[in-house]
């Protein structure tokens, strides 16, 4: 009996979460916000949670799921006020606008340049130099606007520290870069944000102020060398 139960309870539940979805005004599932995330939790505790306690009824559930739906109709409908749209959902943000990288955007949203570069390269993108403007949308997802593509880039500094991987795989030496760096009147790494390199191209660099030096054009005689 408590096997045809659970099964019953199953059917129900899904049908329950198909109407919740249709009540929330849920119209497509590509995009997650912070509401939708709260919404998988809460659900799930609901259906869950009558499903392994036979003490709940299936009434109990479709009650809950019914007025947690009101609930994110109000929300949704407080979401059309640009006040409360942002602070339920937040807004997207530049990582980098007219190829300026945005330190405070990147702090804000913890990330630091590795795991910056890494979602880059997932997008086809190996250079900072190869975009003009990067958004951080809400739902966690880049909008990438590209230039004309450009060669392979390495990250030879990251938040003050030389990255030995990194550098080995230039064919490079530390006592390189400190001297590429003491020519462009840098005497300390450890102040820099990030150092890009771009073989025969130049250098990227951003200090922890968020300043930028786009070196590429005056070194791009000397790299070629």
């Amino acid at each position: 009996m408590i096997y045809i139960t659970i099964i019953f309870k199953l059917i129900v539940g899904m049908i329950g979460i198909l109407f919740f979805l249709r009540l929330a005004g849920k119209g497509q599932m590509s995009q997650i916000t912070p509401l939708d995330t709260v919404n998988s939790f809460i659900i799930g505790a609901f259906v869950g949670g009558v499903i392994y306690n036979p003490d709940l009824s299936i009434w109990l559930m479709l009650f809950a799921m019914f007025i947690w739906g009101l609930i994110n109709i109000l929300l949704r409908s407080l979401m059309r006020i640009n006040f409360f749209n942002k602070l339920l959902i937040g807004k997207s943000e530049y990582l980098v606008k007219d190829g300026m990288l945005n330190l405070k955007m990147l702090k804000k949203n913890h990330l630091n340049m590795e795991q910056f570069k890494a979602i880059l390269r997932e997008h086809n993108v190996f250079s900072l130099l190869d975009v003009d403007d990067v958004r951080f949308e809400t739902d966690g997802q880049l909008t990438i606007y590209k230039k004309k593509s450009s060669p392979r880039s390495y990250l030879l500094v990251n938040n003050g520290e030389i990255l030995q991987e990194n550098l080995k795989e230039t064919h490079k030496t530390e006592e390189w870069l400190c001297s590429e760096m003491e020519k462009l009147q840098i005497q300390d790494i450890s102040d820099l944000y990030c150092v890009e390199w771009i073989p025969n191209n130049g250098f990227y660099i951003v200090d922890k102020e968020g300043k930028i030096k786009d070196m590429t054009e005056k070194h791009d005689a000397n790299d070629k060398k």
